[in-house]
């Protein structure tokens, strides 16, 4: 006795993510055409930002890591700049291929103001004694580290 079976043959979709024009899609060849644009992006320099008037700036740390930058940066577009720091460290210190010209120029406009900032009294004191219009709090790791600072400052612009 002989059986008879049948095989009913599935196709699936197949779907190849190689770079080709053909496409194999249930059985069937598939013609497409894909165009990508490609934009090249280029270095227009870097960017500007300048505040429109001189401003009193305080600087919580600013001897270590971004903050020597960032001094220097401010200084260099005019603004007073006031480093707040325990003192432990030099507040300036030339980098590698900075000129001696521009190292002295640089360290003669730094102001400095020595002070612990968990004493908060002082914080709020020696402070408010400046009215500073920004602070860049580069080392404040607690909110109740920060709250002197705007306690003493009021009007603080940033």
């Amino acid at each position: 006795m002989a059986r008879l079976v049948a095989v009913q043959q599935q196709t699936q979709p197949s779907f190849s993510l190689l770079p080709s024009s053909l496409s194999d899609f249930n059985g069937t060849r598939l013609h497409s055409q894909v165009q990508c644009k490609r934009r090249v992006w280029q270095t227009k320099g870097a960017l500007q930002v300048s505040a429109s008037s001189s401003k009193n700036i305080l600087i919580m740390g600013g001897t270590r890591f971004i903050g020597v930058f960032l001094s220097r940066l401010l200084v260099k577009e005019g603004h007073q700049v006031t480093l707040f720091t325990r003192g432990k460290a030099p507040i300036t210190q030339q980098l590698p291929g900075e000129s001696d010209q521009d190292y002295a120029d640089f360290s003669s406009k730094i102001l400095h103001l020595k002070g612990d900032r968990k004493d908060f009294e002082f914080v709020k004191t020696s402070l408010a004694a400046k009215g500073f219009d920004v602070v860049y709090d580069i080392n404040g790791r607690e909110a109740v580290e920060v709250e002197p600072i705007l306690d003493a400052l009021p009007k603080l612009e940033q």
